[in-house]
């Protein structure tokens, strides 16, 4: 772990802050960068890593099957640029991204962090902004909210096998009510992933970032993580009522929310599960997920991982 600050206890064989190590240093030297002494960031869908001797962050994802999803994300990060909404910007001196030990790697400017504080109105902003551009130039699947899930729980490491089946039957039952769902909102692009800790400031501007998930869906799917932070974050009424109002919809009024409230539940439950291996604290978040859905009680507070 010699020159990696920061690192995540290993999560799962075969992905982890040290798993992923030869790899970084392989992909620097390809994009001719230092590696030397890069912090680690986040281990989670991806392991990201800041640079120490220049202002770029690396992003490296779990397997070679993903790497459509950066370069689709690297896509939707230029049209944004391009279209002039504020968002994470490519780091455009290398070609990219790269496929190294199985591992797609992508490069991105670092941001300046700094004031002002991102808040739940600059997220209906950026929002309102993505989903009024119209059509993408980018190669943006349907949307798809158990294909993921569903990876996840295809080979899930130390989670019992009660949790595992009761996941997978609520994705069945879940998809089967979500085919007859009829949505308020026009569909078209969208972020997939749209809550608050994908924002950052950079150079005094709350900016977007993190498109991997960008599809083409209903708009409400990225208006249920501000609803659900009431429901399980402790969200302030307030906060979440000045996020509708900014947007200019409220989607707990619409009738369709309980179900899809409850699909992006379960893909925020086996998220965790990936790491249960990491700490007691996350076996512990994951088993507490699981057990609020299968009592549903959907007011039960989560923690932020």
């Amino acid at each position: 772990m010699a020159g990696i600050l920061n690192p995540v206890p290993d999560a799962a064989a075969g992905f982890s802050s040290s798993a992923v190590l030869p790899a970084l240093r392989a992909a620097c030297t390809q994009a001719g960068l230092s590696s030397d002494n890069a912090e680690l960031l986040r281990l989670g869908e991806n392991a990201i890593f800041q640079l120490a001797e220049v202002p770029v962050v690396v992003r490296i994802a779990r397997s070679a099957d993903r790497l459509p999803r950066a370069e689709k994300e690297l896509c939707v990060a230029r049209w944004l640029a391009e279209a002039h909404v504020p968002a994470i910007r490519v780091y455009d001196e290398i070609d990219q991204p790269l496929l190294v030990d199985s591992h797609p790697v992508s490069f991105w400017q670092t941001v300046t962090g700094g004031e002002p504080t991102p808040t739940h109105a600059d997220l209906a902003r950026l929002l309102a902004a993505f989903h009024g551009l119209g059509s993408s130039p980018c190669d943006l699947t349907g949307f798809d909210p158990f294909q993921i899930p569903q990876s996840r729980l295809a080979a899930p490491a130390g989670v019992t096998p009660e949790d595992r089946d009761f996941l997978r039957a609520r994705c069945g039952d879940l998809n089967e009510q979500l085919g007859r769902l009829e949505f308020a909102l026009p569909q078209g692009p969208i972020h997939g992933d749209a809550h608050t800790r994908n924002l950052l400031t950079d150079h005094g501007e709350v900016v977007l970032l993190d498109f991997e998930s960008a599809a083409i869906g209903p708009r409400e799917w990225d208006l249920l993580p501000t609803a659900i932070a009431c429901e399980r974050y402790g969200l302030a009424e307030e906060q979440y009522q000045e996020f509708a109002a900014v947007y200019g919809f409220d989607v707990r009024t619409w009738a369709g929310y309980p179900v899809l409230r409850e699909i992006r539940q379960l893909a925020m439950t086996t998220w965790i599960m990936q790491n249960v291996g990491e700490s007691a604290a996350v076996a512990a978040e994951f088993a507490l997920r699981v057990a609020s859905l299968r009592e549903r009680d959907f007011e039960r507070a989560w923690n932020f991982f």
